[in-house]
């Protein structure tokens, strides 16, 4: 009965959230069953195929969702804009084809390559897992755009549920790693049936060569900035095993997935504002309306952000097995790592909203390159903390270059001074967590440092709900 009287908005809002937090997050789920029934080898082994995943996803989705929100969801007509919904779709049917043959003649030379860290079939099911993701990310942000949260929560939870439950038994009969990658791909088949037949009733299914090439244009760098964003998310991996045993890799892994909620908590937001951005900046008062929306989306990200940092190593020391307590150590830094970035997709917009992102290419890549020969310099002399440092430095550096040039691009009038006053305490507070020795200190850190931040952005007007939001509310 609660949720009947929320504002529509803040439904929506509740709905991508829970589904996201429940699609993303059945690996930090599912974590400590599969650590009990892995070996440390087929662990780590899970982690190069997932870690080649990182490429191929990019690849094979170019980036065609942000594609159809910037096309489509400006368009008026509506006619116009279910013939570029058809249209963008038939694309990614056709690059999920392409990708799937191409990787299933290719499995077994990749296998070599790997020197035996993924059989050949192993890599066919991961393959075909990501030939699927591409048609199914297109139907799953035309519902977005259309406020389908409902159906939204269905066709991922549902696929969630699945492939839980696949997973377990899979892992008792003593599947290993495939029968993690078979629970994974039969789930992702059920889960594109659904939306392909959702899809297609909707828009129907076309190919168009002008449609194409304008989604190519601008997709592209968006890809390329993924494929380069793949050297702070994915080579951190391969650096660290070069000089590090296969155990630290195992216990940066394991603080890498426990940092995940900073990106899982904050999908309310982003799955609701990021359809949006571009109509809300081209309406009444846009510019006004869009700065108090991303300066609420920094608010929240840097409240979550500090509620994970002092949260996930509690939860590490309670659930999972006594060999990776040391990850603890780690999972402060790597939230801190996910934190700036997340900050940074929300300050972007300036550079998202021309006809290409080519400036998104080239930041990205500055980025990469800094993270990339500091993690070099760094991490034989560090070890785990010197990958952390690189990754903070990158991010930071994105942040800051995004920031400003989105700003002389589109200026945005931002409550800048709140904004940095709530961002120097948050990272303070995450500082301070390093130093904390025992659970009821931390426990203590907790309460106090969120009560601090929550008093300091309502004092500042961070937390200021849309005046139609309101109305909502006092009228139920």
């Amino acid at each position: 009965m609660m949720i009947r009287r929320l504002p529509d908005a803040l439904k929506q809002a509740l709905l991508y959230g829970s589904s996201i937090a429940l699609m993303k997050g059945i690996s930090l789920l599912m974590l400590p069953y599969v650590a009990h029934h892995m070996s440390t080898e087929d662990f780590g082994r899970l982690e190069i195929i997932a870690t080649l995943a990182i490429i191929a996803s990019v690849l094979i989705g170019m980036g065609l969702d942000h594609t159809l929100f910037r096309f489509a969801g400006v368009c008026d007509d509506n006619h116009q804009r279910r013939r570029i919904g058809a249209e963008i779709y038939g694309l990614a049917l056709l690059i999920g084809l392409c990708a799937w043959l191409l990787g299933w003649h290719g499995a077994p030379s990749l296998a070599v390559a790997m020197n035996g860290a993924a059989s050949p079939y192993e890599l066919r099911l991961m393959l075909s897992i990501l030939a699927l993701e591409g048609c199914i990310s297109i139907p799953l942000a035309w519902l977005r755009m259309h406020n389908k949260a409902s159906c939204f929560f269905l066709a991922t939870t549902g696929r969630a549920a699945i492939q839980a439950l696949l997973v377990v038994a899979l892992l008792q009969a003593e599947r290993g790693v495939a029968g993690m990658l078979e629970a994974g791909l039969i789930a992702a088949m059920l889960q594109a049936l659904v939306l392909s037949y959702l899809q297609i009733r909707s828009t129907g299914l076309s190919l168009s060569r002008k449609t194409a090439w304008q989604a190519l244009i601008y997709s592209l760098p968006l890809t390329g900035s993924g494929l380069v964003a793949f050297t702070l998310n994915g080579l951190d991996r391969w650096i660290l095993a070069q000089h590090n045993s296969l155990d630290e890799v195992a216990l940066f892994s394991v603080a890498a997935k426990f940092s995940l909620p900073v990106v899982l908590l904050l999908q309310p937001f982003s799955m609701w504002w990021a359809p949006r951005r571009f109509a809300i900046l081209k309406g009444h008062n846009g510019q006004q309306r869009t700065a108090n929306f991303i300066a609420l989306g920094l608010t929240l990200a840097l409240i979550i952000g500090v509620m994970v940092g002092l949260c996930a190593p509690l939860v590490i020391h309670w659930l999972m097995p006594a060999n990776y307590a040391d990850s603890s150590r780690y999972v402060i830094g790597l939230v801190t790592v996910l934190l700036l970035k997340e900050m940074t997709e929300l300050v972007n917009l300036g550079c998202l909203n021309g006809e290409t992102t080519g400036i998104q290419l080239l930041i990205n890549t500055a980025a990469a390159a800094v993270g990339l020969l500091l993690m070099l310099w760094w991490t034989p002399l560090y070890g785990v903390w010197g990958v952390i440092g690189a990754l903070l430095c990158a991010q930071a550096l994105r942040l800051i270059l995004f920031f400003k040039i989105s700003q002389r691009l589109l200026p945005l009038p931002y409550p800048t001074h709140s904004v940095l006053l709530l961002g120097g305490i948050s990272f303070a507070w995450l500082s301070v967590a390093l130093l904390s020795k025992s659970d009821s200190q931390q426990v203590i850190l907790i309460i106090v440092a969120l009560s601090s931040l929550l008093v300091i952005a309502k004092l500042r007007k961070l937390i200021v709900f849309p005046a139609h939001w309101q109305r909502s509310m006092a009228g139920h």
